[in-house]
């Protein structure tokens, strides 16, 4: 198994947990879609596996083991693995998680370094064949340009360009089409599909909308006040779901309110 979760609780500061008795397993190549409305903890979640909690964010309960480890137990080399290079994070919008005053091509060369690529040429060949593996026009355009130069769902493809860099086990993906239009949100869905079929690359997809949830996930997993309401394979959840809460999701999804009811 490459992931499991384990009555997971997350406090922040000496505060009781926000976030609690999280289970959840995931093996090489399937989609978790962990699915809910802002605040129910979802994101907090992905954080914790990564450690990279914000303000006093701390695992209070429970374990996170990834790849046979206990995640608490890490060396400074098992957190740069879980920060880059086993685990990538693809965010909700990559442009603003970039500086904006400078290329692309110097923060996805620096990106590469910190994690151990550092001779020039090979950078150079690794960022060019990422950039034309989720099929950018012109990559060595891109890499000279800035965030503000680039379209949402440009910005969105060099993040998974620059997640998928040293082929990570894991992705774990925070809302990211949430901020794009209907059509390139299925083109970025259908691309991050294929990274999963063709490198058997895990995904984790933190998402508030259940029809990406049903494209996309073997599992869903739905939280509401930071707790577990429903999980399960992604047909059971959909078609028999067993909660008032679930149902609410659902409906507000026109097709999938129709085929759950069929």
């Amino acid at each position: 198994m490459l992931l499991e979760v384990k009555d997971l609780g997350i406090a922040y500061g000496s505060h009781e947990p926000v976030v609690r008795h999280v289970s959840f397993d995931l093996d090489a190549g399937q989609i978790l879609a962990i699915v809910g409305e802002s605040g129910s903890g979802k994101t907090t979640v992905i954080r914790a596996i990564q450690h990279v909690l914000p303000g006093g964010g701390h695992i209070a309960e429970g374990q996170v083991i990834f790849n046979g480890r206990d995640t608490e137990e890490q060396s400074e080399e098992m957190h740069r693995s879980l920060c880059g290079k086993d685990i990538s994070m693809i965010f909700q919008d990559n442009g603003a998680m970039m500086n904006p005053i400078r290329d692309i091509g110097t923060q996805y060369r620096e990106f590469l370094a910190v994690h151990g690529l550092t001779d020039e040429k090979e950078a150079h060949n690794r960022m060019i064949s990422m950039l034309e593996m989720v099929r950018l026009p012109d990559p060595e355009q891109i890499l000279k340009s800035y965030t503000y130069e680039l379209s949402g769902g440009m910005r969105q493809r060099v993040g998974i360009a620059m997640a998928m860099s040293f082929t990570p086990k894991l992705i774990l993906a925070d809302e990211p089409t949430s901020a794009l239009d209907v059509t390139t949100q299925a083109t970025i869905v259908k691309e991050m599909m294929e990274v999963r079929n063709k490198f058997n690359t895990a995904i984790i997809i933190v998402t508030h909308n259940m029809g990406v949830a049903a494209y996309m996930a073997d599992n869903i997993l739905v939280m509401k006040d930071g707790l577990v309401v429903e999980y399960g394979k992604a047909e059971d959840v959909i078609y028999r779901p067993k909660t008032d809460y679930v149902k609410m999701l659902l409906s507000a999804v026109p097709s999938l309110k129709k085929e759950a009811t069929a």
